[in-house]
């Protein structure tokens, strides 16, 4: 059994945006984790990372880290056409494995890549990384405050005029693109009826940045999630409402990127209110550790996540035909 000392050797696939938060978090972290080396296919981003961080491994092949034997588990920050196979190819080969969010292009991907981990016996968590903030736990725990939950609100509306990186603009490395970059945090908990609406404004793209999405769950609650890539400046807010109150939740930028400050109101009186610290990626990275450590699952396990990806295939179907989804 390790020691609680010994801190958990990860390697980083993929090197690109989202990457610079997990870097952080692992930094932050250094007690518990360490970076064993990094991997991307863009000759000397891997090589920049490993100069920032120190790590000893830099290399444009992320198989070598597969190989090594020092690794114990990976971070995979692909483009999401590519999660499921490199998550397949790191479970083969005896690597725990944190994977960004969304898991994959579709739920069937997905169940191939939760039975991998399985067979191979390792953890799979996905990065759903707005399950982290501090307010974001208070709200939960704050639920039963509300009574029976009968309505749900999420706006999730920012602005991107060009996509801020490449893979973005393809429809098909995407998945599209709003529905499965925004609502798979937004959606995290949706299932049962799905109807959708998707729009695109920005020739910037070839999916969708604007999307409307519908829920209807059993005894008559609702929730309703806008997602936009064309909002500036930016809304994130979250409306719980019960028999006995509601909760709201604000989420702005903070002065860095992948920063962001919170403030959690219950019925008007501020419950919290300030930036969130450490950030939620330096969470949910103890998170994947501390499960690896005890050997247990990870929350937003891939597991766990499998009917959000169902939720979010109903969703793109609802878009694509304009009628709505039954998930039975």
């Amino acid at each position: 059994m390790r020691e609680a000392r010994v801190p958990l050797a990860l390697g980083l696939i993929g090197c690109g945006r989202i990457a610079q938060a997990h870097l952080a978090a692992a930094a932050h972290l250094s007690g518990q984790v360490r970076l064993a080396g990094v991997a991307d296919p863009v000759p000397g981003r891997a090589d920049d990372a490993a100069r920032r961080y120190s790590i000893p491994l830099a290399t444009e092949d992320y198989r070598r880290l597969l190989e090594d034997p020092a690794v114990e588990a990976v971070i995979v920050t692909v483009p999401n056409d590519l999660h499921a196979a490199v998550v397949g190819d790191a479970a083969a080969a005896g690597k725990h494995v944190l994977v960004e969010k969304p898991m994959a292009l579709d739920a069937v991907s997905a169940r191939e890549m939760v039975a991998a981990a399985e067979v191979a016996g390792v953890a799979l968590m996905v990065g759903q990384s707005r399950r982290f903030p501090s307010a974001v736990l208070e709200l939960v725990r704050r639920l039963p405050d509300l009574g029976e939950i009968f309505r749900i609100h999420i706006a999730f509306l920012v602005s991107f005029p060009q996509p801020p990186t490449d893979w973005w603009r393809s429809e098909q490395r995407a998945g599209g693109l709003v529905i499965l970059l925004q609502g798979s945090h937004s959606l995290d908990s949706v299932c049962w009826w799905v109807y959708a609406t998707a729009t695109r404004r920005n020739p910037a793209w070839e999916g969708e940045d604007e999307a409307d999405i519908l829920c209807a769950f059993p005894g008559g609650v609702s929730a309703s999630v806008h997602l936009s890539l064309s909002t500036d400046p930016p809304v994130h807010e979250a409306l719980v409402v019960g028999t006995r109150g509601n909760l709201r939740l604000i989420e702005r930028p903070g002065g860095a990127p992948f920063e962001f400050t919170y403030r959690l109101e219950l019925n008007g009186r501020i419950l919290l209110d300030g930036p969130q610290s450490p950030s939620m990626y330096t969470h949910q990275l103890r998170e994947f550790a501390e499960a690896i450590r005890e050997k247990r699952s990870p929350l937003a396990s891939g597991e766990e996540i499998l009917p959000l990806m169902r939720v979010l295939d109903a969703a793109r179907a609802s878009a694509r035909t304009g009628l709505p989804v039954s998930l039975g």
